[in-house]
């Protein structure tokens, strides 16, 4: 994952992306690139080039790192029949196009004699296999209030599958919409960003190969007590810059994305766990529970 808020400007405004002061793609779309996430096809209108003139190139856009460390974006035309890769073999090729593995790592040589490793996948929405350096992927420093290890962080950057206490299986994906797929619906993500952490709220995530069970539709206490968490931060941040409109975004997608577990548990209600969720969903929670404490004493002496 790259968390880019600094966009290649020069490069957006080259290909019609930002133009006369406004971006020509949508808010979300924006966003996706400045989170590191790929973006869904986009229409690329009037590009010249020269002796080039594209009318309209259908592609997906990204934000990677240049050879000099600063962004640059990436573009990902779609192709009429899938491409190829010079790193695979046909077998490996059917098997990425049958969906029977989610990527292959591959090592090869640089130009300079080093040993280096690439993921390759396979895109269906652009019909190409798209490959990664694991050394230009930023792990999560935790996940679902989970802390990761080196191990961990390790196999998320190779896009092999990271497994957390609470049963949640996550893995990073180039080819995805959100950067990762999961057997879960939904992530709670912590990332180091300026000397600080900052939290993604990631929902309607991919479904990992082979993972068709019920159990992504299920709420795990660690993916809870992440959204608390998250909940807190940004109500921290919202206290210090009411106009900071990042926090109040995704703020207001916390508390949505808690309705939703409340709505679907309405049995757990009981629990110590929910009621703190209904506490935190309170624009009030000293007078809440004093009004609490004060019932139970009532209630004792009746």
């Amino acid at each position: 994952m790259i968390i880019e808020k600094k966009l290649p400007m020069q490069d957006l405004k080259l290909f019609g992306i930002y133009k006369d002061g406004k971006f020509t793609i949508p808010e979300d779309q924006v966003r996706a690139l400045q989170e590191g996430k790929m973006t869904d096809v986009v229409e690329l209108k009037d590009l010249k080039g020269k002796d080039v003139h594209i009318d309209s190139l259908p592609a997906r856009l990204s934000i990677v790192r240049g050879t000099d460390g600063n962004p640059s974006l990436r573009i990902d035309p779609v192709y009429r029949s899938p491409n190829s890769h010079p790193q695979l073999s046909t077998e490996e090729k059917k098997r990425l196009l049958r969906e029977d593995l989610a990527n292959i790592r591959k090592n090869y040589v640089d130009r300079d004699g080093n040993v280096r490793t690439e993921i390759i996948a396979y895109d269906k929405t652009t019909r190409q296999f798209m490959s990664h350096d694991p050394r230009s992927v930023q792990a999560p420093e935790a996940v679902n209030n989970e802390k990761l290890t080196a191990e961990q962080k390790r196999k998320f950057k190779e896009g092999e599958t990271v497994n957390l206490a609470d049963g949640t299986q996550f893995q990073f994906s180039t080819t995805d919409r959100k950067g990762v797929r999961s057997n879960r619906n939904g992530l709670v993500v912590s990332i180091l960003l300026d000397g600080g952490i900052s939290y993604l709220l990631l929902t309607g995530l991919g479904r990992m190969l082979g993972k068709k069970s019920t159990e992504e539709q299920s709420y795990s206490k660690g993916y809870q007590e992440g959204l608390k968490t998250m909940q807190k931060n940004m109500e921290r941040r919202i206290a210090l810059n009411p106009n900071d409109r990042d926090a109040v975004r995704d703020l207001n997608n916390v508390r949505e994305e808690l309705s939703k577990i409340s709505a679907g548990h309405p049995a757990n209600y009981q629990s110590k766990d929910v009621d703190e969720v209904k506490r935190f969903n309170s624009k009030d929670t000293e007078i809440n529970s004093q009004n609490q404490s004060e019932d139970e004493q009532r209630q004792r002496r009746i």
